[in-house]
């Protein structure tokens, strides 16, 4: 079991609140590099003369890399140290961002999906067990809602912002992806200064690669409930994602970007 730092923090770090505002903002950032693609899928679509079928798998192929996060990578931050996994999980997006930003085929966007979702898996969990131990509450639920808070915001806000950009901006395959970057290095900045609750972190030598897929027995027959019921919400979310500015701009003949972007919002 994980032993947390409670006595000495160095100069200048973020405790308290600005600590969990700081990984509360990670975590939107990272889920709005998941969505920032919704309203460009139309203009990519056009650019580089994929068909839909191809389209719904750029979009579905971000499961392999959250799927890895979740069951190979779910216990790095518990031995590296939760900063540690945190700036490995921001590295990870800024490699994600850098291939959508310079993409020339549909490879490209690929593999920026796979480590989008790779990033995002390694983040969320970081970010929701950081804020667990930096909120000084008994009620440790209220990570729980943070994390979750914060992701839907994220998710909103970057498919928000990606359709106006795409919309009223210049170069929207560019621009959107230029402006993410700057996001993450400002996210990269605040989690560098927030504190780490792990005393002893090890090496990433330390870390099992082993899958690991199981639920306590005594939490089990409530898990499983959220567990359907979270998985069938973000199976829809990712299929309405995919296909909704698509569906605008050739069933509804809508091919304002904006308002692709603010309908998923």
């Amino acid at each position: 079991m994980t032993t947390y730092a409670q006595a000495m923090t160095r100069d200048n770090e973020f405790v308290g609140g600005a600590a969990t505002t700081a990984v509360a903002a990670m975590i939107a950032a990272l889920f709005a590099g998941s969505t920032v693609l919704t309203p460009l899928y139309v203009i990519y679509k056009q650019a580089f003369g994929f068909s839909q079928m191809t389209l719904t798998l750029v979009y579905a192929v971000y499961v392999v890399g959250n799927l890895t996060a979740l069951l190979a990578l779910g216990r790095l931050s518990d031995v590296i140290g939760r900063r540690p996994a945190a700036l490995t999980a921001t590295a990870v997006a800024v490699a994600s961002a850098l291939l959508f930003l310079f993409a020339e085929n549909v490879a490209w966007l690929d593999i920026a999906r796979i480590l989008s979702g790779l990033g995002i898996g390694v983040g969320a969990g970081t970010g929701t067990a950081w804020l667990a131990e930096l909120i000084d509450s008994e009620d440790k639920s209220r990570a729980a809602t943070i994390a979750t808070s914060t992701n839907f915001v994220g998710l909103g806000l970057g498919a928000l912002v990606s359709g106006m950009l795409a919309e009223y901006a210049p170069w929207p395959l560019r621009l959107t992806f230029a402006l993410y970057l700057a996001l993450l290095a400002l996210v990269t900045l605040l989690i560098w200064r927030t504190r780490e609750t792990v005393s002893r972190p090890g090496r990433l030598s330390d870390v099992s690669m082993r899958p690991r897929l199981s639920v306590p027995a005594d939490i089990r027959a409530a898990f499983v409930a959220p567990a359907v019921t979270g998985f069938g919400a973000m199976a829809l979310v990712g299929f309405y994602a995919a296909l909704a500015p698509s569906i605008l701009a050739q069933q509804l003949q809508v091919t304002n970007h904006a308002e692709a972007g603010a309908l998923f919002f």
